[in-house]
């Protein structure tokens, strides 16, 4: 290979070492991985192996056309294939195993294209294109410079970190995470040497090989994945019930790892007995909400944990709870916005959260969402009746972006129902 196979300069390979990078040519390639220096899907050109993992390989690679350092991820599910001795091709192990094998690639393909979808969201790693090849599929991807939170605390020499600074970091990894699982996928593989803080301390969250569609939870698409400390009790059985919460446990125990330097006991034992202590018992200066946050986070059974990462990073003081706050009666109510950062107001329960009785107003009257990466209120009318805003009139099937501390009101003969947007 003419190029350096790790930052792919031209000539530069001298006495075994890249001239520009240092990288030494002598590096142990592992051995079920495709041959430095070439090119898939005439385009991408591999270098050197970032890592393995049990659904993959991935490699550094450089993109031909647009001359630039990717990554580049081939699905090789090390229980289920092979790769032939002569060629590249990649071939289930049996005939039995064939497939499973093949609804691994579909699946494989489906979370490219779903996290494709998630370009522009920060702390998701960009998958930028996706191909089958070889009888497998592969996955381009940003290529991330910097470290993981194991990395970065060995390269800094502490076991353990300031709760301040553990706070932003799992703020910016459960943001990106909200989002994943607002594509109904779930991450299932969350931990200090799955984040990752890039050069410029931005939180990436990184290794979606475990990750799978909810709907295709079943025994024989999906293998276990363990991470010891970090998995929940319910990945250690392929008839686990599995869900945000799943993810919401390792996201806790990362925390729990980052301020104490310490892993939870393993899920079993803590089913068998072993105790967790408790943070505020480990780090004596941590706010008691941010403890009981993380313990409420990893209980071990799934139906008394915290259900979604909105809602834990609510409970840890992290993030923002929007509020509407009505005039009634003469004093102040509060109406708080549903886990979807949601209040639906109108006359029936059936289809609203917030019910007024009055029957100039809709069953479904105005619909109000919190956009908490723009910190902003979305107002939407359903009613032929109107809701009046500080920027104006609705009519049926109009909307407005109001900001904090802007109101809304609905009007009827009966009375003005007034409300103010708030973040708590």
């Amino acid at each position: 290979m003419k190029r350096c196979p790790n930052c792919f300069s031209f000539g530069t390979i001298e006495q075994g070492n890249c001239t520009v990078c240092g990288f030494s040519i002598s590096t142990q390639q592992e051995q079920r991985a495709l041959p430095v220096g070439i090119a898939l899907h005439q385009r991408y050109l591999l270098g050197r192996v970032l890592g393995v993992g049990g659904f993959g390989i991935t490699y550094v690679a450089y993109d031909q056309r647009l001359q630039r350092r990717l990554a580049v991820k081939e699905y090789f599910p090390a229980e289920w294939a092979m790769r032939m001795s002569r060629g590249n091709q990649i071939i289930p192990n049996s005939q039995s195993q064939n497939e499973v094998y093949c609804r691994g690639r579909e699946v494989f393909i489906n979370e490219a294209k779903v996290l494709a979808k998630l370009l522009e969201v920060p702390g998701v790693v960009d998958v930028l294109d996706f191909f089958q090849e070889n009888g497998t599929a592969y996955m381009v991807m940003e290529l991330l410079e910097g470290s993981t939170l194991s990395g970065y605390m060995k390269k800094r020499k502490i076991r353990m970190m300031p709760w301040q600074e553990a706070d932003r970091i799992i703020w910016e990894a459960g943001m990106a995470l909200r989002q994943v699982h607002g594509q109904m996928l779930l991450h299932r593989d969350i931990g200090p040497d799955n984040i990752m803080m890039d050069q410029k301390g931005d939180v990436h969250l990184i290794d979606f090989g475990a990750t799978r569609i909810y709907a295709l939870n079943s025994e024989r698409s999906m293998s276990v994945m363990l991470k010891p400390g970090f998995t929940p009790i319910e990945q250690y059985s392929r008839s686990g019930r599995q869900g945000p919460w799943t993810d919401v446990y390792a996201l806790a125990a990362t925390y729990y790892y980052l301020v104490t330097g310490k892993k939870p006991p393993e899920a079993p034992d803590r089913v068998t007995g072993a105790q967790l202590p408790f943070l505020s018992q480990c780090v004596p200066d941590i706010p008691e909400k941010i403890s009981q946050a993380v313990e409420h986070a990893l209980k071990t059974q799934w139906q008394m944990r915290t259900k979604s990462v909105e809602e834990f990073l609510m409970e840890m003081g992290l993030l923002k709870r929007p509020v509407a706050k009505m005039i009634w009666k003469g004093r102040w109510k509060r109406c708080l916005f549903g886990e979807d950062q949601t209040l639906t107001i109108g006359r029936t329960a059936k289809r609203s959260s917030l019910v007024l009785d009055d029957r100039q107003v809709s069953g479904l009257h105005c619909r109000i969402t919190y956009d908490s990466t723009a910190d902003s209120f979305l107002v939407e009318n359903y009613s032929g009746n109107r809701t009046y805003t500080i920027r104006g009139t609705l009519e049926k099937g109009q909307q407005v972006h109001l900001q904090k501390g802007e109101w809304i009101y609905i009007q009827t003969s009966k009375q003005r129902y007034i409300f103010y947007m708030e973040v708590e």
